[in-house]
Order: structure tokens, then sequence, then C-alpha cells
């Protein structure tokens, strides 16, 4: 008889599953709207994934003060996505000072410069009125 390997791995299999199958349906409904009209759904999915798994981060950490783990959590975020985004902003403004016209100089450093300091929908956001959409 066999016995089941424990491992303690924080990676669960189903969870990759389910995460994988939302990958498939956004980008389905990206590519082939005709055929996947309600992919839009597999962005719900990855919100209830990323709630429950924040739910079994605080029942595993229960014994901490919810202000340490509120800066663990954002910590460890901050450390995994920033240096990313960082290179992903300075290649792409490599890119267009390479690939685009003088002329774009002036509009890429404005969308590097919102990028930088995260802001970069509210320009957008200022000149629309979202509830006239209603």
């Amino acid at each position: 008889m066999m016995e089941k390997k424990q491992t303690n791995s924080p990676k669960r299999l189903d969870l990759q599953g389910i995460r994988g199958i939302a990958i498939i349906v956004v980008l389905g409904f990206h590519f082939y709207p005709q055929y996947m009209p309600n992919g839009y759904l597999g962005v719900d999915q990855f919100f209830v994934l990323s709630g429950f798994l924040m739910c079994m981060l605080l029942k595993r950490a229960e014994e901490q003060t919810p202000c340490s783990l509120v800066s663990l959590f954002y910590s460890k975020r901050f450390k995994r996505i920033l240096p990313l985004y960082l290179l992903l902003i300075l290649l792409s403004m490599i890119a267009l000072y390479n690939f685009f016209p003088d002329t774009a100089i002036e509009t890429n450093q404005e969308s590097a410069t919102h990028a930088l300091l995260f802001v970069s929908n509210r320009p957008r956001t200022v000149q629309e009125n979202y509830f006239a959409m209603v």
C-alpha cells in the first residue's frame, strides 16, 4: 500500500487548477468573446480565490497582532511586485525612446511618471462621469 507523501509546500494544486481555469476563461473572453460571452466571470473567480487565500493566511497567523499581520502581508507583496514593476517601466521607456518619434517623448514621460506614482488611471477618471453610464 502506498503512503501519502506529506509536503509542507504552500502551493495547493487544487487551487492552482482553479486559477488555471480562470486564466483560460479570461483569455478566452478576450480573444474569442463570441464563444465565451461570460468569460468575465473568470475575474470573479480570481477575487473569490484571493479572498479564500487571504482567509487561510489570517487563520494560520491567528497569534499575530492584526497590525503586524497587515504589514507583513503588504511588505511581502511589495518585495515581490515592485522590482518587476520598475523594470517593466524602465524597459518600456527604453523601447519608447528607441521606436517612437521624438514628438511622443513628453507623453511617454508623463505616462511613466503616472505609473511610478501609481496614479495611471487618475487623469482619465477626472474627465469621466462614472454615473453617466448608468
